[in-house]
Formats: structure tokens, C-alpha cells, sequence
């Protein structure tokens, strides 16, 4: 979390403010959203989840994933039945969003290699939720790849 004052300067010198939460709805957002909008009087419009086809693969349960070794090729196939499976840590987090009753806005962060079928099934769990959902490349295009997601 940037400090109470940073945001307060943005606010005043931009004409919107990102401020980045900490990784999770869990914690990060909690933080955010009990401690430092309570503080300041700030109250976001909108926030930004970050999921990708690999992660939510991975949070299925199906893959063993060892750190410094590749990808299991299994967890790099078209799969759509297993995002919807490892869906739950992003489900939790909209849940979280709207008991803060803030707009949520998935970022689909998009790896060359993904499947379109995997991430339309991202979308469709957004869709569960009532959130938009936005697929981004900036990592690989740079600013033109997060055009959908400034949109959303």
C-alpha cells in the first residue's frame, strides 16, 4: 500500500488513482479496505483482481508445481473444467470485493500459449459474480496491452 498522503496528492494531481492493495483479497485488500480507507476517508471505485489460466490451474489441486523446475505439460493444456475447478481462490476474492461493495474488475493476465476456451472460462467466473472482466498483454505489448483492461 502506498501511505494515506501519496494518495491524497494523486487524488488531487490526476484525474483517477491506482494504488496497488498488497497480493490477495484476503489480506491485502483487508488491509486496505479496514485500515487505510477507514484512516483516510478515501473509498475506491473499483477494484482491480489479477488472475491468469496458469494460476487458477494450479490452484486446482491437479498439479505439483516445484519451484526453478518447468511447468508440469499437463497444466499448459486446453482445460477449461479445471480453471472452473481452481476458480474458488478468485470466486473468494469477488465474494470480498462486494461485501467491501466495490465494483470488481478482473484482469486476465494473458501468457502466450493460453488457450482461449481456458479464458473464456475466467470470464465466465467473473460472470458468476456480476464483475467485468478484461484480458490484458502489457507484460508482452506494453501499454496498447492493457487498453481492454483501462476500459473495464
Amino acid at each position: 500500500n502506498s501511505s494515506i498522503v501519496a494518495d491524497q496528492i494523486g487524488i488531487h494531481t490526476g484525474d483517477f488513482l491506482l494504488t496497488e492493495a498488497g497480493f490477495g483479497a484476503d489480506m491485502g485488500a483487508e488491509r486496505f479496505f479496514n485500515i487505510k480507507c477507514r484512516a483516510s476517508g478515501i473509498a475506491p471505485d473499483a477494484a482491480v483482481l489479477v488472475a491468469t489460466v496458469r494460476g487458477l490451474k494450479a490452484h486446482s489441486g491437479n498439479h505439483k508445481i516445484i519451484a526453478g523446475k518447468p511447468l508440469p505439460e499437463a497444466l499448459l493444456l486446453e482445460n477449461p473444467d479445471e480453471v472452473h475447478q481452481g476458480g474458488d481462490n478468485l470466486r473468494k476474492q469477488l465474494e470480498n470485493m462486494q461485501i467491501h461493495g466495490v465494483s470488481p474488475v478482473v484482469a486476465i493476465n494473458v501468457f502466450p500459449g493460453d488457450h482461449d476456451i481456458d479464458i473464456q472460462a475466467i470470464h465466465e467466473i467473473a460472470q458468476e459474480y456480476g464483475a467485468r472482466a478484461a484480458i490484458t498483454t502489457h507484460f508482452a505489448d506494453g501499454g496498447s496491452g492493457a487498453a481492454e483492461l483501462a476500459e473495464a
